[in-house]
Formats: C-alpha cells, structure tokens, sequence
C-alpha cells in the first residue's frame, strides 16, 4: 500500500471515530460530485467526504483536521454558484446539508433559528406554519442553504432599511475547532433555543462580544469559521398586496422615477428586471424565452405594494396613489401586466414569498448555465455600467438581447446590488471558453469603469484587494488569529 493510501485511510479512520464510518465516504463518484458547482470553475476532487449532523462533530471534525493540517471546505447545499464549495487544495468536504433543525420561530421579535443545513423550501414551510414568511433573495434555489444565502450577502428584495441585513446571531466554529457565538446569543453555551426563556434574552443583539463579527464573518466564503446555528429577521405575510409594474424602453428613464419612489418609501419588494430576465421567469417553456424578450419591455421595475398588518385597505391605498401620483408627474405607465402576459403580475406576486420551484433555475432555462457579474453601484451609473458591459459582450460575439440585469435597491437606494446575467452552455466547451473570457474582460472593465465589487468571487479577489489598501493586510492577520493553520477553504479570496 502507498504511503497515500495509508495517509487516506488513517484520516478516514480518524473522521469515522468522530461521525461514524457512514458518513465517510471516498468513493470516486461521491468525490466527483463535490468537486465542482454551477460556476463553471475548473473541478477540483476533495479526499475525503465527511456528513456532519451536529456541532460536536463539526467541532470534533475541524480540531483533528487542524491538528494534522488538513485542509477543510465546509458546503451546506449543492447549489453553489460561484465556486466557493470547491476545494482548491484537495482535503475535506464537510457537508452540512443534514444539519436540518429550525428549533424556534420567534413571531414576536421577528427571527427563526435554524441550521446549517435548512433549505428556503424548508424555512418557508416551516414558517407557512406562523404566518410568517422568510425575506427572500430574488427567486432562490429552493435547496440553496439559507444560511449560506445570508452569509454570501445576497439582498433580500425589500428595500426597507431595518431589513437589509437580516442576521441576528450565530453560532459557529472556528478552524481550531473551538466554538464562538455572537451577539446575544454569546452570554451561555445553552442550546440557543432555550436562551430567551431561560436568560430573559430575545436573541435580537448582533454587537459583540468584541470586534463586529457580522462583517468579517459574511463573505468570507467558509475562510474564517463554519456556521451551525443562525437566527435571521423575518416577516409577518400581508393582508392585502398587489403588484405593479413600471415598463420603460431606456434605462437611464427609470433612474429618476426609481428615486422618487424609494424616496417615498414605496413597495415592500421593489427591484427592476430587463425584459429578458423577466422572460426567463415567466416564459411556459423554456424554448419561448427568445420570442418572449422581444415582446416585453425592455426594463420594468417591479413594485409591490403592502398593506402589511395594520389598515392594510389605507396603506395599499396610500402607496398606490403615491405611485400613480409618480407616474403622472413623469409620465410613465404604470401596469399589471404585460401585452404578452395579461397576468404578469398575480403569476410573479405568487412566487415572490417562495423560493424558485421550477425544475430548472431560472437564470439556467435558456442555456443551462449562468455566470453572473455581482456588484454594487450608485443607481445613477448603473446604466453607464449596462451600456458598457453590452459593448464588450460584443466584442466576443454575445447577442446583448441575451444578457440578463437584475438591480436591487438597499436602504431605499443609498446603494444598488447588480448583478448581470449571462446564459451559458456547460457543455460547449468553446462557448464556456468565450463567456469566461468575455466576464473577465467585463469584470476587470467594469471595476476601472467604479463599480464595487463586494464579492470577490470567481478568481478575481487580486485585483478588488490590489485597490483595498490595508484591509488585506487586516484579513489576513484575522485569518492568522483565527485559523492560524489555515485550515478552513484555503486558497479562496486570496488566503
């Protein structure tokens, strides 16, 4: 037997002590499944598989794995888009998908605790239950990990400044394998569920102890420490609601009424989709979504109004006059629906509380695959960005009428996320060739062109840190604190 096969089987017989030899696997098809995502990242095998179903065996897991410095990539779901879960170094793949409980919804503060492993399909069921309802991303996998949704930073779609960051508190283990809690959920080692009623604490705090763990925390991609238990803000569901649409053929005419509408504080959800992604939502077939685009407006923002809990007749009232007051005073027109889809706005209002229930996600349906360009922007240069990016999907032979724009407002659009769309097929070799190359060039274009790419996704966290001055240097010795073997997703965002 080779000195690596020894190595292997020492390891495995290690990990099997810690969550039994069932949930560790290194057949070669388990491994394949692991190593790579949708994000059209090179696949990369891992050595070893290892299930996890509580935080002992997270924590039992990551001290033996720091110990023998072996490298250590945590996955919560399958549905990675950016190529976080791939491990670059090989090592562990610590999978906690099975790590399902939702212990508590808090109805009256607003939060729902859960696991690791809770999909939004899981959380939105569960919560059906309270008459609550999660703040969605935009139409999301349905077995994406909720958590990891929350600690990538993907917005949630209402524009309300309270809710823009919907973390509470966490529980999670370092690369040491020591355990940390945040907030208020720091003050016992209790089960947290049992805090508000045993400690009189209701979990709301996110501050300390010490330094603002929210920020390093979210982002970092699994390089810091591997979350087990979160509580996230949610929403009472409405009485009443009804769904708007404000269709425009430029871009550049949307950025003022846009304004006035966040200005009012208009909309529970308000963003604003181009013709093609709203096709992609809403086409019956997949083939229709060409067809489809050509018949939509080119831009619409989406709105919709809530009458929430109290007087919901008097408030949907209220922000439906404010927005028609808006369109008077611009002249625009405001709809329900669409010319080729009469009832645009009950089909998209019904998957709005819910994650993406289609057999194939909706950015995927054209081409099967979807790379995206994340960032943030001030609303007023988002169109300046669009144009450039068609400009140079050009250059590589891209139809622009193919190409998807998402823009969500945060904090009543002091700032805008954005994402880009474009549709891809995983297995023409030469058409991902070009779209890599196409993203790159749009993405190192764009970043000179000042827009903030918050994410250092895909191989791109050179050249956003080489403008970040010391906050590098500043992760990095947190990383050296924290995970001083480096054992957690070596090799992602630059560590």
């Amino acid at each position: 037997m080779s000195t690596a096969a020894t190595t292997v089987n020492s390891i495995v017989e290690a990990l099997a002590g810690v969550v039994g030899s069932e949930n560790v696997s290194t057949d070669i098809e388990t491994l394949k499944k692991y190593s790579s995502d949708t994000s059209l990242m090179p696949a990369r095998m891992p050595d070893v598989v290892v299930r996890v179903l509580t935080r002992e065996e997270v924590m039992g897991v990551l001290k033996y794995a720091n110990e023998n410095s072996i490298p250590v990539v945590p996955r919560s779901s399958g549905t990675g888009t950016y190529g976080t879960g791939i491990p670059e170094q090989g090592g562990i793949i610590l999978d906690l998908s099975g790590m399902k409980r939702i212990p508590r919804v808090d109805t009256r503060n607003r939060w729902a605790l859960f696991e690791a492993g809770v999909t939004f399909g899981e959380l939105q069921e569960e919560l059906d239950k309270h008459g609550m309802q999660s703040l969605n991303t935009l139409l999301p996998r349905k077995d994406k990990s909720v958590m990891t949704s929350v600690l990538e930073r993907e917005p949630v779609l209402t524009t309300k400044t309270e809710c823009d960051e919907p973390f509470r508190t966490m529980e999670c283990v370092w690369g040491t394998g020591e355990l940390m809690r945040t907030g208020a959920m720091s003050i016992d080692a209790m089960p947290a569920e049992e805090m508000p009623d045993k400690t009189k604490s209701d979990l709301c705090s996110i501050g300390g102890p010490g330094i603002d763990w929210w920020r390093l925390l979210t982002g970092c991609q699994g390089t810091f420490c591997v979350g087990t238990i979160m509580n996230v803000k949610i929403f009472h569901k409405p009485l009443q609601q009804k769904l708007v649409f404000l269709p425009f053929e430029n871009l550049e005419d949307a950025v003022r009424p846009y304004y006035m509408l966040m200005h009012r504080e208009i909309g529970h959800e308000c963003f604003l989709l181009n013709g093609y992604d709203i096709a992609s939502i809403l086409a019956d077939d997949d083939s229709e979504i060409p067809a489809l685009t050509a018949k939509l407006p080119k831009y619409a923002i989406v709105v919709n109004l809530w009458g929430g809990q109290f007087f919901p007749e008097d408030r949907l009232a209220y922000e439906e006059n404010a927005v028609n007051d808006i369109a008077n005073q611009l002249s625009f027109p405001v709809t329900e629906g669409f010319e080729a889809i009469q009832d645009a706005n009950v089909q998209l209002q019904n998957m709005l509380n819910g994650p993406w229930e289609g057999d194939v996600y909706w950015k995927d349906r054209q081409k099967g695959g979807c790379l995206e360009m994340v960032f943030h922007s001030g609303l007023d240069k988002i169109p300046g960005h669009w144009e450039l990016f068609k400009s140079i999907a050009g250059e590589f032979g891209i139809d622009s009428r193919d190409l998807g724009l998402y823009v969500q407002p945060r904090q009543r659009a002091r700032v805008c996320h954005v994402e880009f769309h474009i549709p891809c097929d995983p297995e023409n070799a030469a058409e991902v060739a070009n779209v890599k190359a196409f993203q790159r060039k749009a993405f190192e274009s764009l970043l000179n062109a000042g827009a903030l790419f918050y994410r250092p996704y895909y191989d791109w966290a050179d050249a956003i840190y080489a403008r970040s001055g010391y906050t590098f240097e500043t992760i990095k010795k947190l990383k050296k604190i924290i995970d001083p073997n480096g054992t957690l997703n070596p090799g992602k965002i630059g560590l």
